[in-house]
C-alpha cells in the first residue's frame, strides 16, 4: 500500500468506498480473492473488526461473495446487484410511489417503441412466452413473475443498453408493485388485455401503436397506493413467502424469472423455485 492510503483516517464509509473502487475491480479481472482481512487489517492499519463489517456490507450489496475458508471474490456485475442497489439509495431518498409510475410510463413507452423497430426474431418469440405464461398462471407470484418478464424483455428487444440497464434497476420495485395491482380481478384483466395490444403492435413493427398500447396499459394498471396500505404490503409478503420460502430477495426472485427466458425454459406452473 502506498504512504498516501496508509496514513488515511479510516471509517466503515471510506473503507467501504475504498474497496469497492480500488480492490473489487482489481479482483473481478485477476479473478483471485480479495486479501484477506488479515492482511487488509495489517496494511491499512485498521481493527479487523472494521474489514469484517465492511466485507459483509459489500456482500450484501451483491459486490463479492464470501466463500468460508477460502476468501472473498468479486462478483460479476448482475441485474439483481443493480436492482438491490437502487432499491437501497431510493429508500434513503424517500422516494413517493409515484414517482415510480411516472419513471415507468416515460421509460415503458420508449422501450416498447423501440422494440417494434428493433426485436429480434428470438425477442420476439421470448415475449410471446412471457405472454403465454401471464395468461396460464395459476398464482399470483407466477403472474407477476411473467408479468416482469414480459415488460424486461421488451426492455430488453429495444436494443438500448441504458434503457435495458435502467428498468433492470427499478425492476424489483417494479415485480412489487404488480403483485399488489395483480390481486385485482379488474386490473389483471385490463392488463391482459394489453399485453396482447402492446405485443402485436412490436410483433406488426408499429413503433406509434407499441408506444400507445404501453402508455394505456401503465394507466390502467398502475397504482401508486399512495397511502402505504399495510394490507396490500402483508399481501405481497405472504405471497412471496408461501412461494419462496423464509428469507427470500425479491432480488434473486426477479433474476430467476428471466433466466428462464435466457436459458429458453419457461416457467414452471405452479413454482418459481
Amino acid at each position: 500500500m502506498t504512504t498516501e492510503v496508509d496514513s488515511r483516517m479510516w471509517t466503515r464509509d471510506s473503507l467501504a468506498e475504498f474497496l469497492e473502487v480500488e480492490m473489487v475491480p482489481r479482483a473481478r479481472t485477476t479473478l483471485e480473492p480479495i486479501p484477506s482481512e488479515r492482511a487488509l487489517s495489517e496494511s491499512l492499519g485498521v481493527s479487523r473488526s472494521l474489514v469484517r463489517e465492511v466485507l459483509r456490507g459489500l456482500e450484501q450489496r451483491g459486490l463479492i461473495e464470501i466463500v468460508p475458508g477460502k476468501g472473498a471474490y468479486a462478483r460479476h456485475p448482475s441485474s439483481a446487484g443493480l436492482a438491490r442497489t437502487m432499491r437501497s439509495v431510493l429508500a434513503a431518498k424517500h422516494s413517493a410511489p409515484d414517482d415510480l409510475v411516472e419513471a415507468r410510463a416515460s421509460l415503458e413507452t420508449q422501450t416498447a417503441a423501440l422494440a417494434a423497430l428493433r426485436a429480434t426474431t428470438s425477442d420476439i418469440e421470448a415475449i410471446s412466452r412471457a405472454l403465454d405464461d401471464f395468461a396460464c398462471a395459476d398464482s399470483l407470484a407466477l403472474r407477476a413473475a411473467a408479468e416482469i418478464s414480459f415488460h424486461a424483455l421488451i426492455a430488453r428487444a429495444s436494443h438500448n443498453a441504458v434503457l435495458s440497464t435502467i428498468f433492470d434497476s427499478i425492476s424489483t420495485m417494479l415485480f412489487e408493485s404488480m403483485i399488489r395491482s395483480l390481486a385485482d380481478g379488474g386490473t389483471r384483466s385490463s392488463g391482459a388485455d394489453t399485453h396482447r395490444a402492446i405485443f402485436k403492435a412490436i410483433a406488426d413493427g408499429d413503433g406509434e401503436g407499441a408506444e400507445v398500447a404501453m402508455r394505456k396499459h401503465i394507466d390502467t394498471t398502475s397504482h401508486p397506493h399512495v397511502d402505504a396500505d399495510e394490507r396490500l404490503d402483508r399481501l405481497v409478503a405472504d405471497v412471496l413467502a408461501r412461494t419462496y420460502g423464509p428469507g427470500y430477495a425479491l432480488e434473486d426472485i426477479v433474476e430467476e424469472a428471466l433466466q428462464r427466458y435466457d436459458s429458453d425454459r419457461p416457467i414452471v406452473r405452479g413454482s418459481l423455485r
